[in-house]
């Protein structure tokens, strides 16, 4: 997904990273993170840090049939597994893929959010919040896409292992769709493991 990665990582950089996605003015509007909100501190608390676990291309393929989007963003399911370059487009998605791949996210006691490749390269970065005990919402990725809709994935943590859920709603298209597929990418698979922070 680097190739995908790193086109959405300059996205990322005016719409994902601390900004509201709107250049319309031609200056990105910043976000304050401190202005993320949670329903549940100890949520927060406990989400905050950084997890990792080694993705498979099966595995994400696995995630994105189940959601209906293995087809409409094979790109997005394939992008980590190809050195940065595209994936095959005929055929079985993984054929040949690399594997499994070291992955993590961060989440901040300030409401920002981010990820690190197998290399230690910052390939995302935007917000997060807590929406309840079980559930985090991802605003700038939502804008990100230009989806209007809330970015959710849940979750729940025993002990040092994390687990997340994307389902994407029932009637998901367009740019619902694309940003599920953001999801997938980012959440599939795990069990995520606490690290230390990145």
């Amino acid at each position: 997904m680097r190739w995908i990665l790193a086109a959405v990582l300059s996205l990322s950089v005016v719409a994902g990273c601390g900004d509201d996605g709107d250049t319309s003015s031609g200056t990105p509007t910043t976000v304050d993170p401190t202005t993320t909100t949670s329903s549940d501190g100890a949520a927060t608390t406990e989400l905050v840090g950084s997890w990792h676990r080694a993705q498979t291309c099966p595995e994400m393929l696995a995630a994105f049939q189940a959601a209906g989007l293995a087809e409409s963003h094979r790109d997005w399911l394939q992008g980590n597994f190809y050195a940065g370059g595209p994936g095959p487009t005929t055929g079985d998605p993984c054929a040949e893929a690399l594997g499994p791949l070291e992955h993590d996210h961060y989440f901040t006691d300030d409401g920002a959010f981010g990820s690190h490749d197998e290399n230690g390269e910052e390939v995302d970065g935007g917000d997060f919040e807590v929406v309840d005990d079980d559930t985090v919402a991802f605003p700038s990725h939502a804008t990100e896409f230009g989806y209007d809709g809330d970015l959710v994935v849940d979750y729940s943590i025993d002990g040092d292992v994390a687990t997340f859920d994307v389902s994407p709603p029932s009637s998901c298209e367009n740019e619902c769709a694309d940003a599920y597929a953001w999801a997938l990418s980012a959440f599939a698979s795990g069990p995520w493991e606490r690290g230390e922070a990145s």
